[in-house]
Order: structure tokens, then C-alpha cells, then sequence
């Protein structure tokens, strides 16, 4: 054999080598069981839970609102008389305060009148004052005298003075 076939078969031999990769063996993230399907069902999980928080905080304000709501409708329905210048409808008068509604706290003594309760037997008006059940012409204590049963309050006569009771 000459040294040129020699040479020839010599550098076939290295470019077979260098075409063909290795077979080797997989590496090992490759193997790793956490590997992209893993890694997926972890990203949906935790969109699920973004998702699930953001309902929760959804719900949560608008329960807030309603609850909110609910407040100031049963504050307007019944009438709030917090503020002397607060009608029964929840608007603020336009009128200036007149010296009635300044007048000064007047200081009481004797009994407490605490109207519970208005109901009819047949044509006649009852009335709960201090637990007690009283129709018209009844005398409480502290001489006070029931002059009146209406829809909602009660007119008393204290010692000569006209009191109004209101449910």
C-alpha cells in the first residue's frame, strides 16, 4: 500500500467519525419528572388562584356596597333625626336654624315614659307605656294622664304639660 491510500483511508476514517454524533446518554434535566408538563400544571394553578382571589375580593367589596347601601336606606327610611336640621326625607333643611331648634337642654326630674308598643282591641286604641298596657283616660305614674293614641305616638298630660311619645 502506497502512503497516499494510506493517508486517503486514514482521513475517511476520522470524517466518519465526526459526521455521526455520540450516542450518549440523556442528561439528567432531561430525566428530571418536574420537567415542562410540570411546570404548566404549575402555571395554570396559580392563575386559578390569582383568579380565585380576585372573586373573593370582588365579592367581598360588593358585599361592602351592599351592606353600605342597606345602612343608609334604612337610616333614610327612618328618618334620622341625628342632625336638628334633617327632615324625614334625609335632606338638610335650606332654612337657617331658628332659635327653636337652639334652644337649651332642659334638665328633667321624675318618671320615664317609654312607649313600646301602639296596637286596636276592636275600636279602642292601646298603648304599652313602662310595660304597662293603657288605654285612653289612663293615669301613669308621675301623674301623668294618656290623652291621646295615634298612629305611631302617644299624647300624654304631664302636670299640665302636653309630652308626645313616639315609637
Amino acid at each position: 500500500m502506497s502512503l497516499i491510500q494510506q493517508a486517503l483511508e486514514k482521513t475517511s476514517r476520522m470524517q466518519e467519525t465526526r459526521t455521526t454524533p455520540p450516542v450518549s446518554d440523556p442528561k439528567p434535566w432531561e430525566l428530571d419528572p418536574s420537567g415542562a408538563p410540570l411546570e404548566k400544571k404549575l402555571a395554570q394553578v396559580q392563575k386559578k388562584h390569582v383568579a380565585r382571589g380576585r372573586l373573593k375580593k370582588r365579592i367581598l367589596i360588593g358585599t361592602l356596597l351592599v351592606g353600605s347601601a342597606a345602612v343608609f336606606s334604612f337610616l333614610i327610611l327612618r328618618g334620622y333625626g341625628g342632625h336638628p336640621g334633617l327632615k324625614k326625607s334625609g335632606v338638610m333643611n335650606a332654612v337657617a336654624p331658628t332659635a327653636a331648634l337652639q334652644r337649651p337642654l332642659q334638665i328633667l326630674s321624675g318618671p320615664v315614659y317609654r312607649l313600646t308598643g301602639i296596637t286596636r282591641l276592636g275600636d279602642k286604641p292601646m298603648a304599652v307605656i313602662n310595660e304597662e298596657i293603657v288605654g285612653v283616660g289612663a293615669i301613669l305614674p308621675g301623674d301623668a294622664v294618656v290623652k291621646e293614641i295615634g298612629n305611631g305616638e302617644v299624647l300624654l298630660d304631664v302636670q299640665g304639660q302636653d309630652l308626645r311619645l313616639r315609637l
